[in-house]
């Protein structure tokens, strides 16, 4: 990820917060979603907002986003959280509730969960692995999705 995107999301992030006066999810994620739109555009990715998933369960359920291949085959999700929610428990939830787990982030402006094929690959404070990549988490693994491919485009 480009360090231009990088201070760009904490650039905004940092306004959100301070003219928004709240760390609420509904208000600060649009930080993040602008992040991944503008990654996704590099990547040539289209980022759907609230995308629709349909569940097992026969249930509708909505991502706060997904960034998509051009034939519509999703390539990765994000879920935003709130600071004040339990990320963990937030995430065993919607893992319930049939959300899917080849290749989704959650985060909540403090902390990120990367999970791809059912195995979490990386959990790291936010704020610190943006601004300084090498210093966090041990290991050189990109922010977002790494180099994980959708069985839908792998099997192409």
């Amino acid at each position: 990820m480009s360090q231009i995107l990088i201070n760009q999301y904490l650039n905004n992030l940092a306004r959100l917060k301070k003219i928004g006066g709240t760390h609420r999810e509904s208000v600060v994620r649009e930080a993040f979603k602008d992040l991944l739109k503008d990654w996704g555009k590099q990547h040539d990715l289209v980022f759907i907002a609230e995308y629709e998933l349909d569940t097992l369960t026969r249930n509708k359920r909505y991502v706060d986003g997904a960034l998509l291949y051009e034939l519509r085959v999703p390539f990765g999700y994000w879920e935003a959280k709130d600071t004040k929610d339990d990320l963990d428990a937030e995430i065993a939830l919607k893992f319930k509730r049939g959300y899917p787990q080849d290749n989704i982030i959650f985060e909540d402006t403090a902390a990120a969960v990367l999970i791809q094929h059912r195995q979490e690959v990386m959990r790291c404070d936010v704020l610190r692995r943006l601004s300084r990549p090498s210093k966090c988490c041990g290991r050189p693994r990109p922010f977002f999705f790494g180099p994980q491919y959708s069985p839908g485009i792998r099997t192409f």
